[in-house]
């Protein structure tokens, strides 16, 4: 809990950092932006902060299957989007999509606690782009 651990200037920072941001940003991320305002801080205490901040709540981690934690400050139900080609990840709203799971038929397995949910396929950008051209031999 926050309240009861020791305030510190480098989570203040990570915390505005990451206040309203959409990009779900990994600790690399996060540390280079930072950089730039607090020279001396490593990769490490970014990270090991983010994951404080994750444990009281405060932010999501995702493991969308790209090889990197990344963090979401929008902590409220909600679904991701992943882009296999480019890996961005997008949030979905609550209420734009239905899935019918009744919670019942789980619990022989224990507590539900959370769900996460991430659709995955092409984002709009990485659509629009044109393929490649290609080389037409005579």
């Amino acid at each position: 809990m926050e309240s009861v651990r020791r305030r510190s200037a480098q989570r203040e920072k990570i915390r505005e950092i990451m206040r309203g941001r959409t990009d779900h940003p990994d600790a690399q991320k996060v540390y280079d932006e930072l950089k730039v305002i607090s020279p001396r801080i490593s990769l490490g205490t970014v990270y090991r902060n983010l994951m404080l901040l994750a444990g009281d709540g405060e932010l999501q981690i995702l493991d969308v299957g790209d090889g990197k934690v990344r963090f979401d400050p929008n902590i409220n139900s909600h679904a991701h989007f992943l882009c296999t080609k480019c890996h961005g990840v997008s949030d979905i709203p609550e209420g734009t999509y239905t899935l019918k799971v009744d919670p019942s038929h789980a619990s022989g397995c224990g507590k539900i606690e959370q769900t996460t949910l991430t659709f995955r396929g092409i984002c709009h950008n990485c659509l629009e782009k044109k393929a490649p051209a290609t080389i037409h031999s005579s």
